[in-house]
């Protein structure tokens, strides 16, 4: 059996489909499980479930951190406790890059789910993956798709934006065994690419130009807050483009390593989203 944290998310539930095509028995939470639509066979169960029911019969489980809750270090604590007393023996943590960043408060909070993790008695693996090729589309989708234009600060800044659906797949192989070592993983795309290069692919995909314009961090800040997102979040978001200016950001090869092939490109990303620009 192999438990899934957060099934319903864009991670979790690839995995859980990934799994299930290959005929094992997965477990997943979830704070609405009368409604998550998951395949038939996934035993789904509250996110709430004290995690040694949960846990009961597990091989492996998935952890994914939004899925935690607020009080995200103790009831992480308590997966890790249930998971080595049911006798676990692989456990894949969905971490962030950001973690090497001493400045980002995401990152604390995420060293300091790490450091829980490190308690497995078997073997454990962590991703940290860079952001989500699908931040294109929440960034730039509205605007580009009413007026064919887009804003971003740091336009010329070089990252390596990661097709979500590759950390997915590395998670399910992970879960299903591989040869790959316990501990951290950095996962990236397969290609640098700034943000005025991402909206050109985008541009060329649609086939018509996009008017690109920059935009100040704070006017960035301003925007995101008084639409609801947390300032810490705004704010990690906004440094993860000030370390890649500081650091050039490189593509590692994980999936190459770990799936046998190599990392979805942003244009293939695009060409399979495109109704997100449209």
């Amino acid at each position: 059996m192999i438990i899934v944290t957060g099934a319903t998310g864009v991670i979790g539930r690839r995995v859980t489909e990934h799994l299930v095509a290959h005929e094992v028995a997965v477990r997943a939470t979830s704070r609405t499980p009368a409604t998550v639509g998951l395949p038939v066979g996934v035993d789904v169960v509250s996110s709430a479930t004290p995690a040694d029911e949960v846990l009961d019969g597990c091989s492996a489980l998935m952890i994914i951190a939004p899925a935690l809750g607020e009080r995200a270090e103790e009831r992480l604590a308590a997966i890790v406790a249930a998971a080595n007393a049911a006798g676990a023996h692989r456990l894949v943590h969905l971490s962030t890059a950001s973690v090497t960043d001493p400045r980002s408060a995401t990152g604390a909070h995420h060293r300091c789910l790490e450091a829980v993790v490190e308690g497995f008695s078997g073997v454990g693996h962590v991703l940290r993956p860079v952001p989500f090729a699908m931040n294109t589309a929440h960034w730039w989708g509205p605007t580009v798709r009413a007026a064919r234009f887009a804003e971003a600060p740091y336009l010329d800044v070089p990252m390596v934006p990661v097709d979500e659906r590759d950390v997915a797949d590395m998670a399910a192989a992970l879960l299903l065994g591989t040869r790959e070592p316990g501990g951290p993983l950095h996962v990236t795309g397969p290609e640098v690419l700034s943000s005025r290069q991402q909206l050109a692919v985008i541009a060329g995909e649609l086939g018509t130009p996009i008017d690109v314009r920059p935009i100040e961090p704070d006017e960035v800040r301003r925007r995101l807050t008084a639409a609801g997102v947390p300032l810490p979040a705004v704010d990690s978001l906004l440094r993860s483009f000030e370390v890649a200016a500081e650091h050039p950001a490189r593509p590692t090869g994980t999936a190459q390593r770990v799936l046998g092939r190599p990392a979805r490109d942003y244009a293939s990303w695009v060409r399979d989203h495109r109704s997100a620009f449209t």
